[in-house]
């Protein structure tokens, strides 16, 4: 027969009380535990955006060395075909000579030499 008790019907529907902070504790841990990692997934995303940042930094400053690189390149190309522009206008004013000193027939090979290398992109007009 039920117990007319209220107090003793509570008692009885719920499971006992031990198991119910038990299983509070159980669930507080793994609340920890998602907790925990939560944090670690928070300080990782921290570290992978500034290594992002680092790495960004490096490529700016990369492509900024090559650009400058590229620009001293340009200005040496420029000074050589300007020099092999002044010494082939030498050999060709000489040439009309009788004799030309060896070094003038030297220089114009030379030309010839980085011509045919591709070291000049201005070709000579006179060969």
């Amino acid at each position: 027969m039920p117990s007319s008790d209220p107090k003793r019907r509570e008692t009885a529907i719920l499971p006992e009380r031990g198991d119910l902070i038990a299983e509070l504790a159980g669930r507080l841990e793994a609340l920890d535990a998602l907790l925990n990692r939560l944090e670690d997934a928070e300080r990782q995303a921290a570290d992978a955006s500034e290594h992002l940042i680092r790495t960004r930094r490096w490529q700016e400053d990369t492509v900024r060395t090559i650009q400058e690189e590229r620009a001293r390149m340009r200005q040496r190309q420029h000074a050589l075909d300007e020099l092999a522009d002044h010494a082939r206008a030498a050999v060709a004013a000489l040439a009309h000579h009788r004799s030309v000193p060896r070094e003038v027939h030297e220089l114009a090979v030379e030309l010839q030499v980085l011509d045919a290398a591709g070291f000049l992109t201005r070709r000579g007009r006179t060969r």
